[in-house]
């Protein structure tokens, strides 16, 4: 089975559009989701921070489940998780880049092991930056499951430049709400410290 596409959103910007239309996408393709909506903190970074705790909530069903940021889109069934041989996966970003994993697109098996990083990523989270703890989280030990890259098509960005081809399965935008760009240069700094 195709893994529970999940996701939340919060009464900001254009976020309950995105939601809707993600929605739709996972209904036209077949797929079981869970898109809810939260409570907004006034503080985009602070409402990202929700993101570990409702991964870890989706975590209760049982049932592997895939992580799509809510503005982002699914075009494809994501077959790519019908035969995987990892318990968590995400798209690998470049050598360059001081982080290792995109977290746009996740996926996250049920896994006692699983659920264990899960609940320690909740933990380091904080206030700040999903992203910078997951950075943390993953460097904090050895965890007792397997990684997988995957693939790109499952991670596209989309600019002004590039668009959706028909590869994509998952695209992304580049979200620009009043409160992100507020907050762009204090999370940079913050990364610079922490990872």
């Amino acid at each position: 089975m195709h893994p529970v596409i999940v996701s939340f959103y919060t009464p900001d910007w254009q976020y309950p559009a995105h939601a809707e239309r993600l929605a739709n996408e996972c209904k036209a393709l077949g797929l079981e989701y869970r898109i809810e909506r939260r409570e907004s903190t006034g503080s985009y970074l602070k409402n990202t921070c929700i993101k570990p705790t409702y991964i870890r909530e989706c975590l209760n069903m049982g049932k592997p489940i895939l992580w799509i940021d809510v503005d982002g889109s699914i075009y494809k069934r994501p077959d790519f998780f019908l035969e995987i041989d990892a318990e968590f996966a995400a798209r690998r970003m470049g050598p360059h880049r001081k982080r290792t994993w995109h977290v746009g697109t996740m996926y996250f098996t049920p896994t006692p092991a699983v659920i264990e990083f899960v609940d320690e990523w909740v933990r380091i989270t904080g206030e700040c930056s999903d992203e910078s703890a997951l950075e943390q989280t993953l460097r904090s030990r050895k965890w007792g499951f397997r990684f997988s890259d995957i693939p790109p098509e499952y991670f596209e960005i989309q600019t002004a430049r590039k668009g959706r081809t028909d590869r994509t399965v998952i695209m992304h935008r580049l979200s620009n709400g009043e409160s992100k760009r507020a907050e762009a240069l204090f999370f940079d700094n913050y990364e610079k410290t922490v990872i």
